[in-house]
């Protein structure tokens, strides 16, 4: 029998990702929403290929998320942009213990308090200039 277009594409896409699809890079929610505002808004200047480059996430990601129609409620969104918080900060408490400076925002959270590399090095200049 005559397979239909869903499963055509289904069986391409295993063959594509053997072991299903996991990218190797996380998009924020907002930055899904402003993939789908600039697609919406230009699609000739923003193309699949264009907003794979300036986000560096595959053309595949692209494709899914300007494929999928989907929108979170409100409670959903609280708690997807709870959950988003809670991962940036444990990235970047992590990068502060390797020594990275985190961002101010960050900062201000706590993070990085722990009179990391970066602080005792900007103690020790303004000790210098003084």
């Amino acid at each position: 029998p005559a397979q239909e277009r869903w499963q055509i594409d289904k069986e391409a896409l295993s063959k594509k990702f053997p072991g299903g699809w996991n990218p190797p890079k996380r998009l924020s929610p907002d930055a899904i929403a402003g993939i789908r505002a600039l697609h919406a808004q230009m699609p000739e200047r923003y193309t699949t290929e264009a907003l794979s480059q300036e986000f560096g996430v595959t053309a595949e990601a692209i494709r899914r998320i300007l494929k999928s129609k989907w929108s979170p409620s409100p409670e959903e969104e609280t708690d997807r942009q709870r959950r988003w918080l809670k991962r940036g900060q444990q990235v970047w408490s992590r990068y502060a213990e390797l020594g990275v400076k985190p961002p101010k925002a960050w900062r201000e959270m706590g993070i990085g308090q722990g009179k990391p590399e970066w602080m005792t090095r900007k103690q020790e200049r303004t000790k210098r200039q003084q």
